[in-house]
Formats: structure tokens, C-alpha cells, sequence
């Protein structure tokens, strides 16, 4: 690192249940491999699927045994809580590569206050997929005084989501 370049402090990196997340931990990784950083994982929560569950009607079929079952509160929170737990791991292996501690954050798009205030931060760099381009939280993002990488999904992320 040269003397002109400022020592990065913090990498806030916004995942979704959606997105890929090797793509985004990718973006992060080339971030980290020269600098000592703490990394901020903000998982923003779709409430989507509790939505869903609250509906008399909802179904889920099960991909191995393609059995119909009711989509209930208690599913998608385990949905939900499943996601977390695949994230989280993946970012621990990868802080623990990068020597980098790291601090998980759950957040709901609704808590736009709690938004505010993780992503207002003075983050050195922001990390969050494309798609939250057209999600109420984009305009938290855009205030952000840091640089803000849009990570693309690549074309193995395009065909395990079609």
C-alpha cells in the first residue's frame, strides 16, 4: 500500500435472500486482500415471505418429494432463519481467509431509521447486488458519503436463479 492510499477501516456489504452472495463476497475479497478492514455483513430482510405465510392459500411444494403443504409463519422463518445461517457462514470463511473480524446486522426495509444509521456510517466502501436498485432501500444507499459498488450477478448466479 502506498503512502497516498488511506488505510481502509470498513466494508459494509448488503445481501439479500435473493442475491448471490459468492458474487458479492467476490467484489469484497479483491477489497480486503491489501487492507486491514472490518467487514460489516447487513442482511436486508424481505419480509416477502412472512407476507406470504400470513395468506390462508399460500402452498409450498417440496422439491424432493414435490409434496403440497401449507406455507406457514413458522416455514418462512425457518426459510429465513436458513438463509441467514448459509450467509453467515460464508462471510465467516471468508473474514477468517482475509483475516478480517466481522459483525452481522439483520435489518428490515421498513426500519428505514435503522438503515439510516448502519449505512451513514463512515464506510470506506459499501458492497450491495444490483438488484437493490429497485428496493425502498436504494435511496438510503445513494446518501452514502463512501464508494458504493453495485455488484452485477455473474452468468452461473443468472442460471441457478432461473
Amino acid at each position: 500500500m502506498t503512502r497516498n492510499q488511506p488505510e481502509m477501516r470498513r466494508v459494509l456489504v448488503a445481501v439479500t435472500e435473493a442475491n448471490s452472495v459468492p458474487d458479492l463476497l467476490h467484489e469484497v475479497t479483491e477489497h480486503l486482500a491489501d487492507h486491514t478492514a472490518e467487514l460489516v455483513l447487513v442482511f436486508v430482510n424481505d419480509d416477502r415471505w412472512r407476507r406470504a405465510a400470513s395468506l390462508p392459500f399460500t402452498r409450498e411444494i417440496l422439491r424432493i418429494s414435490g409434496v403440497s403443504t401449507d406455507f406457514t409463519s413458522t416455514r418462512a422463518e425457518q426459510v429465513h432463519q436458513e438463509a441467514i445461517d448459509q450467509i453467515v457462514s460464508r462471510l465467516r470463511q471468508v473474514a477468517t481467509d482475509a483475516r478480517t473480524r466481522f459483525t452481522f446486522e439483520t435489518i428490515a426495509e421498513q426500519e428505514v431509521v435503522k438503515i439510516h444509521d448502519l449505512l451513514t456510517s463512515e464506510a470506506d466502501v459499501f458492497v450491495a447486488p444490483s438488484s437493490l436498485r429497485d428496493r425502498p432501500i436504494y435511496k438510503e444507499i445513494t446518501r452514502l458519503k463512501c464508494r458504493i459498488r453495485f455488484v452485477e450477478p455473474s452468468a452461473a448466479a443468472k442460471r441457478s436463479q432461473s
